[in-house]
């Protein structure tokens, strides 16, 4: 359709010379009533391919944002949690939504463009050519200096675009930190502190797109000057060939249409070369996504879990240059073993466990289960055998019935309703308006903190693992609701292996071994009432534990 439109655009241009010598040289006025038809027919068909083209063009484009934003989001699930420690929030939304639909600019205006206009260009010249060689050489003098001024405004563009693509980034993140932490704001009375930050990212967003329209627009005024001075010089060379009869008035005219038309398109091939710059800036932040290095699958699958699982001298440092968060850590946990992990804040109890369902990797040393380096684990044969409960509780906008069955979506309605049960979530669920199908908001927030931990507890009972990681899992309820949960808990672990992080001493006495972590090593290992009688450290953490009234 492109094609058609350039040929027809030719056929203007080519029509005007025996137009204009056969109604006024020859003078067959009769002709006269058939001109305007016959460039009505010529616009009006020019008019329905053009809207085909772009209809066409436009869907295209709309199909790649779609594929894009498709392969951008599944890139970003099965990306490592390190990615997020180094890159933020707002920078990867900013990618997926803002980046990406300026890559669809790309068909929809940039390819479009060079599509129909380069084709138009080179049918236009050929009309011009054939009319009077001399003349379209003439006007074409100046056109390398419009590739030239294209050029030159367009890396400046492309700079400018890049920076403000940046910015909307940043604003991004303020919009998720402001939504997200709106508790916290509020809190602290931090409104205006907030709004002003937000303010100065966007008018550095608007400073650096403002610089961007400045030389997009100094471009255009370029072009013009250009494509008047080109005109202007046909016209005054073209009227001197006329009157010494070099040509006839109808080259003269048909010369003249087919520049005219040829100066059009150029000046959007200009413009589309600065919005190819633009694009370009987007593209490469989609690229660099698309291209970041995702969380290694492993090969081997791992039918089941039969026997312990063993940190081998582990060292782990989030960054190469900061000291280790754990040292030559040593520890076999045997399987149907419950094991309470206590410590100081930050000496690294939840890095233990996150090493276990791969979140994160040994800097030195290796996790095995049975045997298996976890490393060469399939991980999501892996991650079948584990079930997590942490404190910091993640709920998604759906229903309850959904966030329970996220583990298993297979699961049936009695199986849902029954892990409910065992967490004694469903008395509270039955309440809710729509019950099991009630949305309870983004987090949950719809939800007190201890409904969110138990329906965070009924999806960890109802995947049924053979493996439980609780992460203060308990610290959020009530005592009368913690004493409940507890109950489903301890019937959920028998026969599992279960590593539990916890301030609560009941959970801590009950454990069939008690791991104390200090400075990133183990420095006891044992019962209760061992550490107790032999453990200085464990026994001031017992105390400070009994002073703050955990039970």
């Amino acid at each position: 359709m492109s094609f058609i439109a350039s040929g027809i655009s030719g056929a203007i241009a080519w029509s005007t010379k025996p137009a204009l010598d056969k109604i006024f040289i020859e003078q067959r006025y009769e002709y006269l009533n058939y001109l305007p038809l016959g460039v009505l027919f010529l616009f009006l068909l020019k008019g329905f391919v053009g809207f085909g083209q772009s209809y066409l063009m436009k869907s295209a484009s709309m199909k790649l944002v779609r594929e894009t934003r498709n392969k951008l989001y599944t890139q970003v699930l099965y990306f490592p949690l390190s990615y997020f420690q180094k890159e933020t929030a707002g920078v990867v939304i900013s990618k997926i939504m803002n980046d990406v639909n300026k890559t669809g600019q790309l068909v929809s205006g940039v390819i479009k463009d060079m599509v129909i206009e380069i084709p138009t260009v080179v049918v236009l010249l050929g009309v011009a050519f054939y009319r009077s060689w001399q003349l379209t050489l003439a006007s074409l003098i100046l056109v390398p200096l419009i590739a030239f001024s294209a050029r030159k405004f367009g890396k400046g563009l492309k700079r400018k675009t890049k920076k403000a693509q940046g910015n909307v980034a940043s604003l991004t993140q303020r919009v998720n930190e402001a939504i997200s932490g709106s508790r916290i704001v509020k809190i602290f009375n931090r409104e205006e502190t907030m709004a002003l930050k937000f303010m100065q990212n966007n008018q550095r967003f608007y400073r650096e797109m403002l610089k961007g329209i400045r030389i997009r627009q100094m471009s255009l005024i370029v072009i013009d000057f250009v494509t008047g001075s080109g005109i202007a010089f046909v016209l005054w060379l073209g009227g001197n060939m006329v009157v010494k009869g070099t040509i006839t008035s109808g080259d003269f005219a048909s010369v003249i249409v087919a520049v005219y038309m040829i100066f059009s398109p150029l000046k959007k091939i200009g413009d589309a070369y600065s919005d190819l710059q633009e694009c370009m800036a987007s593209v490469e932040r989609v690229d660099s996504l698309l291209n970041a290095e995702r969380e290694e699958q492993g090969g081997e699958k791992v039918s089941g879990f039969q026997k312990s699982i063993r940190f081998e001298d582990v060292t782990f440092a989030y960054q190469k240059h900061l000291a280790p968060v754990l040292q030559n850590l040593n520890l076999e946990i045997h399987r149907g073993e419950v094991i309470a992990i206590v410590g100081r804040s930050g000496v690294g109890k939840s890095t233990l466990v996150d090493l276990i369902p791969r979140f994160i990797k040994p800097s030195e040393g290796k996790v095995t289960l049975d045997g298996m380096d976890i490393n060469t684990a399939d991980v999501h044969s892996l991650r079948d055998l584990i079930g997590v409960v942490s404190q910091d509780v993640i709920l998604f906008n759906d229903s309850a019935r959904e966030n329970i069955a996220f583990g298993r979506p297979g699961a049936s309605a009695e199986e849902i309703t029954e892990a409910a049960k065992l967490a004694f979530a469903d008395e509270f669920i039955r309440e809710l308006p729509q019950q099991y199908e009630t949305v309870i908001g983004e987090r949950g927030m719809k939800l007190s903190g201890g409904q969110r931990q138990r329906i965070a507890i009924a999806r960890a009972i109802l995947k049924n693992p053979p493996i439980l990681i609780l992460d203060e899992a308990t610290s959020s309820l009530d005592a009368v609701s913690e004493a409940l949960v507890q109950k489903a808990l301890e019937t959920l672990m028998k026969d599992r292996t279960t590593i539990v992080i916890a301030h609560r001493l009941s959970t801590i006495k009950n454990a069939d071994r008690i791991i104390v972590l200090d400075g990133g090593e183990i420095s006891g290992i044992g019962t209760h009432a061992a550490l107790l009688a032999e453990h200085m450290a464990y026994r001031e953490l017992y105390m400070a534990f009994a002073a703050s009234g955990s039970s």
